[in-house]
């Protein structure tokens, strides 16, 4: 009987220890309860719990918020559960501060950079991530990574150094676009002509035309053809004529060779020139373009008939707001790329780089934190709701939608960019290609598919950092001054030029071209 009852009682100790077991024990599964079990804790789900906690991603871009906790900076967190903190550098003094703030030893995870310039200077101090553009950017970023394929392929070299990338680009959609000459409507039709001038020959007829036959009707020879921007930027002055000889004279293309060379110092800059000098002789070029800086808008206001610009200051959208705001307004016609004899006819087009977003060389230390950013970053260019809070806010708070178009409120826009929304957490989604559908006007977009179809383009094959660029700062310089002597027939353009050619090499353009030739022939 003692020994019966031992057993009892030992089995019952079991039973209870058993039971503990379930309730408490690290190994435990789930009870089967007539209500339902709920799963034991443990560590395991200790650990899970852990790696659910916001990762901490420190964001570094222009136009910051205030203060912290902004309705754009919660959106952010609680999408992508993360803790985001905001470096305030102002822009105005940017390279000053961010050297301050990078001498603490502290480097931002997401970095906007400005330009390659910042690119080359920042990856060489080992602050900046390589980030592969075909495993990582395309792969991570699909949408960014087909519209550069689609529209500029070539730009994928723009942010290299030694053959290695460290920037996702900022995308800028209107540089996929031609810059074209606008005619003034009203002069066309004033000297005959139905629409812009279809060729070369009839280009030039237009131009004289525009000086000699009084376009304006006021009975005064006080108009002229075209100008450029002398006092300030070569790239800027007189594209279509340069596109007719299929050149851009700051941009780097391929010669017949199928070697690279810098513009204005090809056979294509001496006929373009040499059109250019004779109409400065014969009064069709203003011949205050010496000195104009471009912001006369001698275009607009009346002085000249023609000006190569983006396609934006000339849209459906735009010349009906100046018709209704401007007393001087008249409508703009946009013209074609024209061809010179046994030329193709190309139009320069800015290129679709510019600025890059990097990422910082510690990102790599905390696992995952590489992925969370491009997670982000894929949002905020192809992600339709996240692109529009970042850029405008809450609907009906702070923009309505208006025919489809996205339009801010007037009397919120002043408190956005305190509010985290635009620039600082919307730079990328204002560079999306997807989301233009929403800012622009449907007009305004078929339009602009119309006038530039079948144009072809001339980018500038030479945006990557070349080594020496920084080290012959007299070559700008020089080019200006030749680029004025020569439209002015103060230099021949036969002996003359090929003196500047001559000169040009001698002060840095022989290396320049020697660098950009070998760093090109590595990315094909």
């Amino acid at each position: 009987m003692k020994i019966f009852t031992t057993i009892v009682i030992a089995m019952m100790m079991f039973a209870v220890m058993i039971g503990c077991s379930g309730s408490n024990g690290s190994n435990a599964g789930p009870t089967s309860s007539a209500g339902g079990g709920q799963p034991s804790a443990s560590s395991s789900s200790t650990t899970n719990q852990a790696s659910r906690e916001p990762m901490e991603i420190s964001w570094l871009s222009f136009d910051f918020p205030l203060e912290d906790g902004s309705i754009g900076q919660k959106y952010v967190e609680e999408k992508f559960n993360v803790k985001l903190k905001n470096i305030r550098i102002d822009r105005t003094n940017w390279k000053d501060q961010l050297n301050v703030f990078l001498a603490s030893g502290e480097v931002p995870d997401v970095w906007l950079l400005w330009g390659v310039s910042d690119v080359d200077t920042y990856s060489k101090q080992d602050l900046l991530l390589e980030l592969p553009v075909d495993e990582e950017i395309k792969a991570s970023m699909p949408e960014l990574g087909a519209y550069v394929d689609e529209k500029n392929p070539s730009a994928w070299n723009d942010g290299l150094i030694n053959g290695k990338n460290y920037g996702i680009p900022i995308t800028n959609l209107d540089g996929a676009y031609p810059l074209l000459p606008y005619f003034n409507e009203n002069w066309l039709k004033a000297i005959g002509y139905s629409e812009p001038p279809k060729t070369f020959a009839e280009f030039e007829d237009v131009m004289y035309k525009f000086r000699n036959n009084d376009p304006d009707g006021n009975g005064k020879k006080d108009t002229y053809g075209i100008t450029g921007k002398g006092a300030t930027s070569i790239a800027d002055s007189f594209q279509s004529v340069f596109g007719a000889f299929d050149i851009a004279p700051t941009y780097w293309g391929l010669n017949a060779s199928g070697e690279l060379q810098y513009g204005l110092t090809t056979e294509n800059a001496r006929a373009a020139l040499k059109v250019l000098s004779k109409w400065f002789k014969d009064g069709v070029i203003d011949p205050e373009f010496i000195t104009s800086d471009g912001k006369k808008q001698e275009f607009l206001n009346g002085l000249t008939g023609v000006s190569t610009e983006s396609w934006t200051y000339h849209k459906p959208s735009t010349q009906k707001e100046d018709q209704v705001t401007k007393s001087n307004y008249f409508p703009r016609a946009a013209g074609n790329a024209v061809a010179a004899e046994g030329y193709v006819g190309s139009a320069p087009a800015w290129g679709i780089t510019g600025n890059y977003l990097g990422m910082g060389i510690d990102v790599d230390k905390t696992p995952g934190k590489k992925e969370k950013i491009y997670e982000i970053l894929n949002a905020m260019y192809s992600d339709i709701d996240t692109m529009k809070f970042l850029m405008f806010g809450e609907e009906g708070v702070h923009y309505d939608m208006v025919d489809g178009i996205i339009t801010r409120k007037p009397e919120v826009a002043d408190s956005l960019k305190n509010l985290g929304i635009g620039a600082y957490y919307g730079l990328l989604p204002g560079k999306s290609e997807k989301f233009e559908a929403m800012r622009l006007q449907k007009a305004d977009i078929e339009w602009r598919a119309d006038i530039s179809e079948g144009v072809p383009l001339l980018f500038n094959l030479v945006k990557f950092n070349l080594p020496s660029a920084g080290s012959y700062p007299d070559l700008v310089n020089l080019e200006k001054q030749y680029f004025i002597k020569f439209i002015t027939g103060e230099v021949d353009l036969d002996a003359g030029f090929d003196a500047f050619v001559e000169q040009w090499k001698r002060v840095g353009g022989e290396v320049l071209t020697k660098e950009a030739n070998e760093i090109y022939k590595t990315l094909q």
